[in-house]
């Protein structure tokens, strides 16, 4: 049983440092790579339990190891949910956010869910005896919840720049706007030495007020860039 423990925590150590280090973001997370890895891990669950079955693979062992990989979602969940926060946190204040029920209310409220679901699979409240399956188990949901809280479904608008679900993009970065419809905006922006756009739905209310804070920051842009050429010149 200690040395479960010990494993997993040193897991779980190394995940939360690999998760804060963002190795993996939501718009990495294609249909086909989703389709894949769930492929490889149902296979490798089928492995394992055929050897189970044979005697190569003893329930102590299998437990170690759910444990731990338990522990690995745990770490990296949280420390993407660290890196996330402080990342929203050095952008600034919020200028402008689509604010609705479901933009704002209830995924949040799915966050919580998810929490509370964790807390009860640790049976830290019941009766039922806590074993590193349990704990890990239930920690590694409330860290998916924790990240959930982190994630909103629109972009926001921050002082420094935009961000967009886990993505955080500097007004440097922010190229250009247009209107792809009416009430639909779409945003051009430069990430990893490409240009990626992503669209978005605006209140009629508030369409002037967005148009307007992109606008000061392409002025700003501009701004920057001759200046930059004339001392260049010079």
């Amino acid at each position: 049983m200690l040395w479960i423990i010990v494993s997993a925590f040193i897991v779980a150590t190394l995940s939360i440092y690999l998760g804060f280090k963002r190795l993996l973001y939501i718009d990495r997370v294609t249909p086909r790579r989703l389709s894949l890895t769930l492929l490889g891990i149902v296979f490798l669950f089928l492995i394992l339990q055929w050897m189970h079955r044979i005697g190569y693979f003893p329930e102590a062992i299998a437990g170690a190891v759910m444990a731990n990989v338990y522990a690995s979602l745990f770490g990296f969940f949280l420390g993407a949910a660290i890196q996330q926060f402080q990342q929203k946190r050095d952008f600034g204040e919020i200028i402008y956010v689509n604010r609705s029920f479901w933009t704002d209310i209830f995924p949040n409220l799915v966050a919580l869910g998810i929490i509370l679901f964790g807390i009860q699979r640790t049976a830290v409240l019941s009766d039922l005896p806590l074993t590193p399956i349990r704990v890990t188990s239930g920690l590694s949901i409330i860290a998916v919840g924790a990240y959930s809280f982190t994630i909103r479904l629109v972009p926001e608008i921050r002082e420094k720049g935009l961000v967009l679900l886990d993505r955080k993009i500097s007004w440097e970065n922010f190229f250009t706007y247009s209107w792809f419809s009416e009430g639909i905006i779409e945003i051009e922006y430069k990430l990893n030495d490409s240009i990626r756009s992503f669209k978005t739905m605006i209140p009629d209310e508030d369409e002037l007020f967005v148009e307007k804070i992109l606008s000061e920051k392409i002025a700003e842009k501009l701004e920057k860039d001759e200046f930059d050429e004339y001392e260049e010149l010079e």
